[in-house]
């Protein structure tokens, strides 16, 4: 047993330092209580509302025409910050913001998805010797509450029987309700986590939408805390996903948007900017050419254009619902008493997002890893009226994301303005006195949680919960929510996310871009001068070298320091390798059994992905029972067999234009069946499918499985009846349509991965070969 220091060990002896006397009776003993631990007189509740791939010109109060009357309320009686700067990515800013820490530093270099084997990039779980905002809160006295996306659980750790001391509760939350991963469906989450279990949804209702729900979740959650502990200050941390992908929304709220973009994004980019200037956002600032690779509007075809105003009809939709739950959630305050001394601070994980392409995607889900998609379905989608809708998924072109970062360039990912300077309001009318006003003060992420700490007068602890720290290394902005003219505290900062690498130290900026997939340049930098050209329009680096390498010489060490090193800039087989352990899992034979929750798309999608496998599902049939015998994937993506009608379905669905299907009689009594899968490359994909008994092939067929499942991303494995979105439409209109007869298990045996395919690689491996 080795020796712990004494500064790192808490005592844990309930009579350590007690005051009071024991004797053998009452009588001859003193009781003593200790007080309980409270926060500091007239601490402020705090809400701070993220939200997700948000550009710097998206609110009202930024300078969008999208409708954000509660946001611009809140900015009205509040602050703006112009200079505001973040991490170009979601799981590492979400981290920045939690820990104070640059992302980095607690091994959140990147997503959930990878865990390459080096201290910055464990798999976006945050360090335990970081202790988060809402753990520092907890032990002084608040409640703590977070809605919405967490994404800063590794993927192998998101199914009920995992470590789960990375999820919500164990990073000092005491309330959660949302999801775990990087992105849902809006209105059939594939996942919602209740406090430390998966909630058993079987069916959304036609009228949901995530947003909503969460907003209803955080409206309740403050309604019980001011019912039953008034005087206790509260912190509620309401992460939406939106409005990050799919791009979903409510047909009344896109229909409030209709012919507003017919412009195109070159001219509401223009008008943005123009307001923005206005209202006093921005100054003089130079308005920049549009981002490379982004099509002017009157470059497109003729015939497009509607399609690519409509995404931005319904992209806008998205925003407008999220102001609308910003706004009950002020309201709520307002009733309860509590808006007067609420710190609610509103800001972006990252600027607006380029995934969509040139052309936008119907269904970016499956774009993005076959790279693929028939340029007729965005037209059927919008003809039938359902762009935007449960069964799709959006994503807008990259015009669009270019006028959301207005004035500036380029997109998340990169740490060129436009990933990373994002809208910032403050609001507390019991403190900020010139309500209405624009700070000019630059403020990053990580100085949220020690103006926090300094505002409640609270030191960061050199030890917590047994491991020692490291310190933050935001500083902290609180005298400048009070005083436009205090002298600001940050003056250089680093940045990386996939290779690209940027750095600010006083007016100079360097950057470095690394396209996705080459061989990385080390020395291809850009240089700024900030104050100068605040949009980073004129490139300075050849008439200063000597700066530039002096900030380069400078973002080494701090890169180095933080473990941002090696770089990384692989595609999506970043995402789809594996570490020694998770190759383990993905490698060896699952058994399912139903009476479950469902299993977690992160974790079964590996045995199905791109490869080889058996499948054998043991049941009973009898005359008239029709029901799903399981279900992998949802509407957009996933394969089912279900019993209708005396036949046998196994049916296979890649997108609204590509499905395949098998049907076989089905005799009575017990029987098991059988999908032999061969992945033959090129993302094709076979299965022979048998119903066997006794020995006996009773019926069999085969079934084209391609394009092959490369990674689900929404729901997982149901076995017995098919939750939320159904993936064959023949499902629909039946509810969860179970199986009323009996089902043993379903074991899956996976085999080798089809020939060339990137998927469940070994992490090593790939490393080498790159």
């Amino acid at each position: 047993m080795t020796d712990t220091p004494d500064d790192l060990l808490k005592n844990g002896d309930p009579a350590h330092g007690w005051k009071g006397k024991i004797g053998k009776t009452f009588a001859d003993s003193e009781p003593w209580w200790p007080d309980p631990v409270k926060a500091p007189e007239d601490a402020p509740n705090i809400v701070a509302i993220l939200l997700d791939d948000l550009g710097f010109a998206e609110m009202g109060c930024f300078g969008s025409e999208i409708q954000t009357p509660n946001m611009d309320r809140l900015a009205e009686r509040g602050l703006r910050f112009n200079n505001y700067t973040t991490v170009p990515m979601c799981a590492p800013a979400r981290a920045a913001l939690m820990t104070g820490k640059n992302p980095h530093s607690v091994g959140v270099g990147w997503l959930t998805h990878a865990d390459p084997g080096y201290p910055g990039y464990r798999a976006a779980e945050m360090s335990k010797d970081a202790p988060t905002l809402a753990e520092l809160l907890r032990d002084s006295g608040y409640s703590t509450y977070a809605i919405g996306k967490w994404h800063n659980t590794p993927d192998y750790k998101q199914s009920s029987a995992d470590d789960k001391s990375s999820w919500p509760l164990q990073r000092g939350f005491d309330r959660f309700y949302g999801f775990l991963g990087a992105e849902t469906n809006y209105h059939a989450p594939g996942q919602i986590v209740e406090g430390n279990e998966f909630k058993p949804v079987e069916d959304y209702g036609p009228d949901y939408f995530s947003t909503d729900d969460f907003a209803t979740q955080a409206i309740r959650m403050m309604r019980g805390h001011v019912s039953t502990d008034p005087d206790k200050p509260f912190f509620l941390y309401f992460a939406t996903n939106a409005p990050h992908t799919p791009h979903h929304a409510k047909p009344k709220d896109i229909a409030r948007y209709k012919g507003r973009f017919d412009a195109g994004w070159d001219e509401i980019r223009r008008e943005r900017y123009a307001r923005q200037r206005e209202m006093g956002v921005i100054g003089d600032w130079e308005l920049p050419e549009l981002s490379p690779g982004v099509p002017k509007w009157e470059d497109m075809p003729e015939d497009e254009l509607g399609i690519m105003a409509a995404y931005m009809e319904i992209y806008a939709g998205l925003v407008d619902n999220i102001d609308q739950n910003i706004g009950r959630i002020v309201d709520e305050l307002e009733a309860l008493g509590q808006l007067e001394n609420t710190l609610i601070l509103i800001t972006s994980d990252n600027g607006a997002s380029s995934i969509g392409g040139e052309d936008g995607a119907a269904n970016f889900t499956e774009k993005r890893v076959t790279q693929q998609e028939p340029p007729e379905l965005a037209r059927e989608l919008l003809e039938r009226g359902i762009l935007g809708a449960v069964n799709t998924s959006p994503a807008y072109p990259k015009g669009w994301g270019n006028a959301g970062n207005t004035p500036f360039r380029f997109f998340k990912r990169t740490p060129m303005n436009g990933g990373i300077r994002v809208p910032f309001i403050a609001h507390w009318p019991a403190r900020i006195t010139d309500g209405g006003a624009v700070r000019q003060h630059w403020v990053h992420v990580t100085d949220i949680a020690p103006t926090i700490l300094e505002m409640l007068g609270m030191d960061y602890p050199q030890a917590f919960n047994g491991y020692r720290t490291r310190g933050q290394d935001g500083a902290s902005f609180l005298p400048m929510l009070f005083d436009g003219a205090a002298t600001p505290l940050r003056d250089r900062q680093y940045f990386e996310l996939e290779g690209n690498r940027g750095f600010i130290k006083g007016k100079w900026k360097i950057g470095s871009l690394q396209p996705p997939g080459t061989e990385i340049d080390l020395e291809n930098w850009m240089l700024f001068d900030l104050e100068a050209d605040p949009t980073e329009c004129h490139d300075l680096a050849k008439e200063h070298p000597d700066v530039l390498e002096d900030l380069i010489r400078e973002f080494d060490d701090d890169a180095f320091a933080n473990y941002a090193y090696p770089l990384d800039n692989r595609t999506l087989v970043r995402a789809l390798t594996n570490h020694p352990v998770k190759i383990e899992q993905v490698n060896r034979t699952h058994t399912f059994y139903p009476g479950t929750e469902g299993y977690q798309a992160m974790r079964v999608s590996p045995l199905f992905a791109d490869r080889d496998y058996r499948l054998t599902l043991p049941f009973v049939y009898e005359a008239g029972m029709d029901g799903v015998l399981f279900s992998l994937g949802c509407s957009l993506k996933g394969m089912t067999a279900f019993v209708i009608g005396g036949e046998l379905v196994v049916h296979y669905n890649s997108g609204f234009l590509t499905k395949h299907e098998l049907r076989l009689p089905i005799s009575r009594g017990r029987q098991t069946l059988v999908i032999d899968h061969k992945a033959a490359g090129k993302l094709q994909g076979m299965a022979e499918v048998r119903l066997e008994a006794d020995g006996d092939v009773r019926a069999e067929g085969a079934v084209n499985m391609s394009p092959t499942i490369l990674h689900l991303n929404g729901e997982g494995l149901d076995i017995g009846l098919d939750r939320k979105t159904k993936v064959s439409a023949e499902c629909e209109g039946r509810g969860t349509f179970a199986y009323p007869g009996q089902i043993d298990w379903l074991k899956v045996e996976p085999g080798p991965q089809a020939p060339g395919s990137m998927v469940n690689q070994a992490e090593l491996a790939v490393q080498r070969d790159w």
